[in-house]
């Protein structure tokens, strides 16, 4: 599948083009411009020499790609969809954007009316922006770190959004996440709850150190965490 990753110098991103890249994805690099597009993908390349990494600038990456992830700093998003939102019109949009704010007794969930279009999430801030996109809120508070290197997660990825059809095709894709699990968490309007729980584990990780994620236990029926990192 081609996969064009928006964000890929932060390390989130960054974590997902490699993991993504060692599955046999080709991973579009996109960028506000081809020289940025093409230092993001060359760092990736010395991340994963036999990666698939192709930099082009963010609307040709979006056009020549069947699956999206935005994965940019929360202020920027009303700058960069607006352009891409024809090109993403129909195709499933993941978004692991988390609209943050740092204080000194931690990291705390921005809300209102600061957030992108006017909130109530990051997510709903690219449907609004892109409303013919298939927008999906997941891998949010997976471990950056852990990701980048290919480690075994351990770690459950709650899936939201509007289609149920984009849902379970998120959810397939994560089998390619060494030692992840994905949950359907039902639909767009609980982003807002994926998106700030990232605060809540980087305060964690800050106070116990290590790297959290999150596990949800006593679900019967649900799919295993695979045994087997990549």
């Amino acid at each position: 599948m081609k996969i064009a990753i928006f964000g890929g110098t932060g390390d989130l991103g960054r974590g997902l083009a490699i993991c993504f890249a060692a599955a046999g994805h080709e991973i579009v690099v996109g960028s506000r411009s081809q020289e940025r597009a093409d230092q993001a993908a060359e760092g990736l390349r010395a991340a994963l020499p036999e990666g698939n990494f192709r930099p082009m600038e963010n609307v040709a990456a979006a056009e020549a790609a069947e699956l999206a992830i935005v994965s940019i700093p929360w202020e920027g998003i009303e700058q960069t969809i607006p352009p891409m939102a024809d090109a993403l019109a129909g195709k499933i949009v993941i978004t692991v954007a988390n609209a943050l704010k740092f204080g000194k007794s931690g990291a705390i969930a921005v809300q209102g009316a600061e957030l992108p279009a006017g909130g109530p999430s990051c997510a709903h801030a690219i449907q609004e922006l892109a409303p013919e996109a298939k927008v999906v809120v997941a891998f949010n508070n997976l471990p950056a770190a852990a990701l980048q290197a290919r480690h075994h997660l351990g770690a459950d990825v709650l899936v939201c959004g509007k289609s149920r059809q984009a849902r379970e095709a998120v959810i397939a894709l994560t089998q390619d996440l060494p030692g992840a699990r994905a949950l359907d968490a039902g639909p767009l309007a609980n982003a807002l709850i994926i998106e700030g729980m990232t605060a809540l584990v980087i305060n964690m990780n800050k106070r116990y150190g290590g790297e959290a994620s999150l596990q949800i236990t006593g679900l019967e029926d649900a799919p295993t965490i695979s045994a087997a990192a990549r």
